[in-house]
């Protein structure tokens, strides 16, 4: 520190503490004299410190001269604060991250709880916006409906009936609207059966779902009674093909009696044949003989007169231009004969069987073919004979007859289409 008197004061400048930093960075001549008197100091007050000579106290007063001192003041100063607070500058950092973060961790959740009352304050306001258009657009609506319910209501009785219903639909729709349908629809609406559509029943779409679901009901009737009418047309087109099969035969219908006694003459060819089959019940019933042996011996006299009189039948009845009864009824003898030929060798295979009931048996199915035979024939003659028409009813015999004829039986499948035997698929089809 400058002596009191020195021109330090005379400037006004304070008297300064010496600093570490001051102290370090004053010259030898100023730092001696202090070192000194620390060491007397330290060692007592029994020595005194020398006499400094005032030659040096000014030189050393001028060395430190107030301009270098006020220069290296600074410089200490701040060199003595960043070593005081060099430690305590990062906790205060982290001090402040750490009010900043919790800060933020409080700020957040009432940040967000305010986005929240936002957003719902802002839903209750669309809510209240979506209400407010649905109730206007739900009384637009009502006034359309009660102008077309007074357009429909043409003595402004308050309800529709089923003539105004009818009257004012082609305004509103391009679907034809008769009296049947009108009254169909009202029914179908009229929820307190008052006979007549009031203004909360009477809602046009509904009634336009309701009439397109009635014109295709009637569509479906109308195409299930089209269907019947077919099948019923198409059964008496069958009944008729059956009927014009049966009771007609192609080419000549000649049925002249000469042609019908001709024609019955050709059954004498399955009677020859079967009358060896008749021997058995001849047996039974003697009074059967005499005819059973004329028979027999008509057949012997003629050596394959049988054969001869079966190939003649077949060449006549495939003559188109006879009579259509004639060729009919010598083709059914001629099958006749082949069904007793086929009986005879089923006779001749039981009677050369050893089985214990091979009489019997053979007994049975002679008796059994002769009086089949004699049936076939009895029909066939009086059929021809006395109504001049084919015995058509011979199971499997007259079938064969008629393909025998090139005719074609007409044959009907599960749906009712005719087809005939022999056809093209694509024509039966």
């Amino acid at each position: 520190t400058p002596p009191s008197g020195s021109r330090h004061n005379q400037v006004g400048m304070a008297p300064m503490r010496p600093t570490t930093s001051a102290f370090l960075a004053a010259p030898p001549q100023l730092q001696a004299p202090s070192v000194q008197q620390a060491t007397a100091g330290s060692a007592g007050r029994t020595a005194a410190p020398p006499p400094i000579e005032r030659s040096a106290v000014a030189a050393t007063t001028h060395t430190a001269s107030p301009s270098r001192l006020a220069a290296v003041a600074p410089a200490a100063l701040l060199l003595k604060i960043g070593l005081a607070t060099r430690g305590t500058l990062p906790r205060r950092r982290r001090g402040r991250a750490a009010r900043r973060q919790a800060r933020v961790s409080v700020d957040a959740p009432m940040a967000l709880n305010e986005e929240a009352v936002a957003l719902e304050r802002q839903a209750a306001q669309l809510r209240s916006s979506i209400a407010v258009l649905e109730e206007e657009q739900y009384e637009v609506e009502r006034m359309r409906r009660l102008d077309l319910f007074n357009s429909f209501d043409i003595d402004r009785s308050g309800a529709v009936c089923v003539q105004e219903l009818q009257t004012g639909w082609p305004r509103v729709s391009n679907i034809g609207l008769d009296q049947a349908m009108a009254s169909r629809l009202l029914q179908a609406h009229d929820q307190n059966e008052s006979g007549a559509l009031e203004f909360d029943e009477f809602d046009l779409k509904r009634l336009e779902a309701t009439l397109e679901a009635i014109v295709a009901e009637r569509e479906a009737e109308e195409l299930v009674a089209r269907e019947e009418e077919r099948e019923r047309q198409a059964q008496l087109e069958r009944e008729q093909q059956v009927k014009e099969y049966y009771e007609n035969l192609p080419g000549n219908p000649d049925a002249t009696w000469s042609t019908r006694i001709v024609s019955s003459l050709a059954y004498v060819l399955p009677v020859l044949d079967a009358a060896k089959l008749g021997v058995p019940l001849g047996i039974l019933f003697p009074m059967l003989l005499p005819g059973l042996d004329a028979l027999l011996i008509v057949d012997k006299l003629i050596p394959w007169g049988s054969f001869v009189l079966f190939l003649a039948l077949q060449g006549i009845g495939n003559r188109k231009d006879l009579p259509s009864l004639m060729r009919f009824n010598f083709h059914q003898a001629v099958w006749l004969d082949i069904a007793v030929g086929l009986t005879k060798l089923a006779t001749e295979l039981i009677g050369q069987s050893d089985a214990p009931m091979a009489s019997d048996v053979w007994v049975v199915v002679c008796i059994l073919g002769f009086l089949l035979t004699l049936a076939g024939i009895a029909y066939s003659a009086g059929s021809t004979l006395l109504l001049g028409s084919a015995p058509r009813s011979i199971p499997w015999i007259s079938a064969q007859t008629e393909e025998s004829m090139g005719m074609r039986r007409p044959d009907f499948d599960v749906a009712g289409s005719t087809s005939s035997k022999g056809d093209a698929p694509e024509q039966q089809a």
